[in-house]
């Protein structure tokens, strides 16, 4: 009896470092990247409930966002969500960067061939990815060649959309630093590569 008594506190003792450590990282990591990110000109600011609104559709509209950086046009914040009351948590993230204007909605994807896309004069554009738009004209005006050639050079593995007045990126994982740095250039050549009668024609002022 003993025996089986000083077993279960040494797990529980076990356990309960483990806890604390892992306590101890996720500081860690949530200090560091603040750093990295001031470094950048973000800053932690009050949530966006746009932003968590669209992570919720993205993710799980039972989520919750937190943590969000913003600053230079660019926002970022963690979301967390659970597929059950029984399943780990999922850790995810929603970059945003803003636009001169908002814009009809245009989805970017990773290419999935059982969802129907529009055909692009590149083949290995459409090779790898899956435009979503309600007007091909339009698509075509934004999704230009000269953006389709640093999609598949650069950036074969980013999927982003345009939602309203922002582009937007997501992923599993919080975000980080470099994440966030990669997808606000990554934006920035994108907003670069618009061509201004785009704005004109489809801005929404």
């Amino acid at each position: 009896m003993i025996v089986t008594v000083v077993v279960v506190c040494l797990i529980a003792i076990g356990l309960l470092l483990l806890y604390v450590r892992s306590l101890r990282r996720r500081r860690t990591f949530l200090d560091e990247r603040l750093r990295d990110a001031a470094g950048h000109g973000w800053y932690p600011a009050p949530t966006d409930p746009w932003l968590a609104g669209l992570a919720g559709r993205l993710y799980s509209v039972q989520g919750s966002a937190e943590r969000m950086v913003a600053g230079h046009g660019i926002r970022a914040l963690d979301f967390t969500y659970s597929a059950s009351s029984t399943a780990t948590a999922a850790k995810c993230h929603v970059i945003a960067y803003d636009l001169p204007c908002a814009l009809p909605s245009l989805a970017v994807l990773q290419k999935n061939p059982l969802v129907a896309s529009q055909e692009f004069e590149s083949t290995r554009f459409n090779q790898q990815f899956t435009v979503e738009a309600d007007d091909p004209r339009y698509a075509s005006a934004v999704v230009n060649p000269q953006l389709m050639e640093l999609l598949i050079d650069r950036f074969p593995y980013v999927q982003w959309r345009i939602e309203g007045r922002a582009l937007i990126t997501w992923g599993l994982g919080y975000w980080t630093t470099p994440a966030v740095a990669e997808a606000a250039y990554l934006f920035g050549r994108i907003v670069d590569l618009i061509p201004p009668f785009v704005i004109e024609d489809y801005g929404i002022r």
